[in-house]
Formats: C-alpha cells, sequence, structure tokens
C-alpha cells in the first residue's frame, strides 16, 4: 500500500472557462495532519468536494488509501469522515439525538455515540438542545458526527473559520489529540496561515486552482530568509560594492537590504563594506506571511 492515504494525479475542475482546479497533485501522509492553506477562492473547498466524490473532476484521478476513489467509492467513504462548509444537525435536538439519528442511518452500534461525545468533550452537554450551544460547540458536533463510523481519514473544511480564540484552542486541542491518540489522519483546509503553522505536520499551498507548495512544514519554516539592513556614509558605493560581490541587495533610499545566505554570511558582507562607515546595522527575519507571499508571487495574503 501506498505511504499516502490521499494521492491525486492531474485533478482538474473547471466551471464552464474558470479553472477551478487546475492538475493538482497531492501526496497526504498516513497518521499525519496536512494543512491545505490557500486565500478564499483559491480552490479548497472544490477539491475537498472531489476527494469526497460530491463533485466530478473534470480529469486527473484520486486515490485514497491507494485504492481508486472512482471505482470503489462507497467503501473508501465508509472509512472517511467529513466536515464541509459547517456541522448540519436538528436544532430542537440534543446532540446524543442528533447522533442518535445518523447511527440509524448507518446501522452503527449507539454506542459510538457515548466515544465520539466524549472524544469531542461534549458529554456534559449531550442531552442539551443544539440551538443553545455555542459556535465552538457546535462545530465539535460537527466533528462528532464526522468521528461516528471511527474513520481513518477526517476530512475538515475551514473547521476554525468564524471562532473566537477559545473555540479555536478547543478544536486545536482536538484535532491533534486525534491525530497523536488515536492515529486518524486528518485533511485540513484553512484561510489561517498561523492555525495552520501552529497544528500541521504538512502543508499544501493552493493559489488560483494551482498546488504551488507541499512539503513538510518545517521544508516551508526554512524558507526563512534574513536581511541585513544597513545605513552607511556612502550608500551607493556600498550597494555597487555589494552587488560586484555577489551579494543580493536591495536599496532603498540610504538603507541597504542585503540577504543573508550560506556563501554570503555576515562576515563576508561586514568584510565586503570594512571601506565603508557603518552607522546603523539591525537584522531582519521573514515571517512565514512573508514566505507565503514570496511563493504566490501576486501580494495575495491571508
Amino acid at each position: 500500500m501506498s505511504e499516502f492515504i490521499i494521492e491525486t494525479n492531474g485533478l482538474t475542475r473547471r466551471f464552464g472557462r474558470h479553472v477551478s482546479v487546475d492538475h493538482i497533485d497531492l501526496r497526504v501522509p498516513e497518521g499525519k495532519i496536512y494543512g491545505f492553506l490557500g486565500a478564499n477562492g483559491a480552490g479548497k473547498t472544490t477539491t475537498i468536494r472531489m476527494l469526497l466524490s460530491l463533485i466530478r473532476a473534470d480529469e486527473g484521478s484520486v486515490q485514497i488509501m491507494g485504492r481508486s476513489l472512482k471505482r470503489e467509492r462507497e467503501s473508501i467513504l465508509r472509512n472517511i469522515g467529513s466536515l464541509v462548509e459547517g456541522p448540519s444537525y436538528y436544532g430542537h435536538l440534543s446532540a446524543y439525538g442528533n447522533l442518535k439519528i445518523i447511527c440509524k442511518l448507518l446501522e452503527l452500534p449507539e454506542e459510538n455515540i457515548r466515544e465520539v461525545l466524549d472524544t469531542v468533550r461534549l458529554t456534559p452537554y449531550a442531552k442539551q438542545t443544539v440551538k443553545g450551544y455555542s459556535l465552538g460547540m457546535k462545530q465539535r458536533l460537527g466533528i462528532a458526527q464526522a468521528l461516528i463510523r471511527k474513520p481513518k481519514l477526517l476530512i475538515l473544511d475551514e473547521p476554525i473559520n468564524g471562532l473566537d480564540p477559545a473555540g479555536i484552542q478547543e478544536i486545536r486541542n482536538l484535532m491533534l489529540a486525534l491525530s497523536h491518540e488515536q492515529g486518524i489522519t486528518i485533511f485540513l483546509s484553512s484561510h489561517i496561515l498561523s492555525e495552520i503553522q501552529s497544528i500541521a505536520d504538512y502543508v499544501g499551498i493552493i493559489q488560483g486552482g494551482k498546488l504551488i507548495f507541499q512539503d513538510r512544514m518545517q521544508e516551508l519554516e526554512k524558507r526563512n530568509t534574513v536581511r541585513l539592513s544597513i545605513i552607511t556614509d556612502r550608500p551607493d558605493e556600498a550597494y555597487h560594492a555589494l552587488i560586484r560581490n555577489g551579494a543580493t541587495t536591495e536599496k532603498h533610499g540610504n538603507e541597504l537590504l542585503v540577504t543573508v545566505t550560506g556563501r554570503m554570511d555576515q562576515g563576508e558582507i561586514f568584510r565586503i563594506l570594512q571601506p565603508f562607515s557603518l552607522q546603523h546595522v539591525s537584522e531582519q527575519t521573514s515571517s512565514l506571511e512573508d514566505i507565503f507571499l514570496q511563493l504566490t508571487g501576486k501580494g495575495e495574503s491571508l
């Protein structure tokens, strides 16, 4: 079996002339949290809908758990729990009542209800009507619905959208527990960069329907760049000296921004600038937001 629980090849979806998802090759390792990051309208939900066979792909293939989604749809979907665009529930019923309906429809034992309520920490509120729940509690109920059949894979579309900080922390802790304690693979979409960074083992970045980055989160963080902000008595001459010696340098008025690399380390930069009087030197480290903007290349902010 493949090491990837989700594997797509050339996955594409068009709406008229608009290409919503453009030949993406997802590789989601089993047992990990994969953050699917992109601005609103980037193609995240359309991708998820194809992974769940809610809409068909125009091109490409989807393999889940080593099997073709097209050929083995029903057996694959039995092992997937999902929450797409918010939970659905009967507000006049309790959490227990809502989950009992699902168990009857899916012919699952009622003992599953107690297990998932305990997992999402709703047991103390199990008999209360859902219409009185906070948004975070409703979201946890949605995740309980996704967990009711004990899936191997959990697909969540923007699960923290609209939550307050306490609700976000609850969902974050829940996802970490599901991954680390139960070994469930979680495919999580979000437009919130900091949340993906705080929870994901792997990250894929989608922009304009194209997958522009996919790797371990640490590999994205390694793209951090350090630059020296330097003010000198002769900025024009200093700038040309740095450029002649191969230093990546930007000039903004009297300020020089010099990128530190393995070859052009700080010692080498200061050696080049030895003939000049340095009036100010400070270090700037790029944030993950900066890296995202560099990758997208269009100033698209999250």
